[in-house]
């Protein structure tokens, strides 16, 4: 099951591009894989067999991600084995990997309250042997679900890049910004000054991937 890639900070050469900007939750990447034997073998699973978090897989009930295996179950997996079935674009693909962010009210930079509830919404749908769906197909036939909110489109620049940076939509963390060029989909990521700091505060220099 693909892992979810980290994904590079903006950059000048960004500037101008044709962008979808979604929210980009402040928790922890959940993935699960979508198998289309599995699908038509039983209608118990709806076609999920595997589940992981970034960097691990979820096997066992007693690690706390596992969660998010039932929050995704419950929430999302008859709709999404309906669509893989159903949808002309899936036709022939084998294998999907599902990306969502895990996260609670009080989830900051991967580091969760295991006491409150939690929740998962969709960000990305990786197709096996090919590459990640595109953001308007990704919004067209995954927009009735809970999906990470759609905050902009349009192209790139620094009054965009600002708007962020200053947080005037009031997001928690940023956004992660998708588009295609040459048929191949490229994606950077903003982040809120105010989170940024407040990242840099509690953990000084331990944390990278900003």
């Amino acid at each position: 099951m693909k892992s979810y890639h980290s994904i590079p900070k903006y950059s000048e050469e960004d500037f101008g591009k044709y962008i979808y900007a979604f929210e980009k939750i402040d928790g922890s990447n959940f993935r699960a894989e979508w198998d289309r034997k599995l699908s038509k073998k039983t209608s118990f699973t709806n076609g999920f067999g595997k589940f992981g978090t970034r960097n691990e897989m979820i096997r066992w009930t007693n690690n706390p991600f596992y969660e998010g295996v039932e929050i995704f179950k419950k929430k999302f997996s008859s709709e999404l084995d309906r669509i893989f079935r159903e949808e002309k674009v899936f036709r022939g693909i084998d294998r999907l990997t599902v990306y969502g962010e895990f996260f609670g009210s009080t989830s900051f930079a991967g580091v969760h309250d295991w006491k409150e509830p939690h929740d998962i919404k969709l960000f990305d749908i990786f197709v096996y042997k090919k590459d990640f769906l595109s953001p308007r197909d990704f919004l067209d036939i995954f927009g009735n679900l809970d999906i990470c909110k759609l905050v902009y489109q349009g192209p790139f620049n620094p009054e965009f890049l600002r708007m962020i940076q200053r947080n005037d939509l009031n997001l928690k963390e940023g956004v992660v910004c998708k588009g295609m060029e040459e048929k191949r989909i490229y994606m950077f990521k903003i982040k809120t000054d105010i989170w940024l700091s407040t990242v840099k505060q509690i953990f000084g220099d331990q944390k990278t991937d900003y």
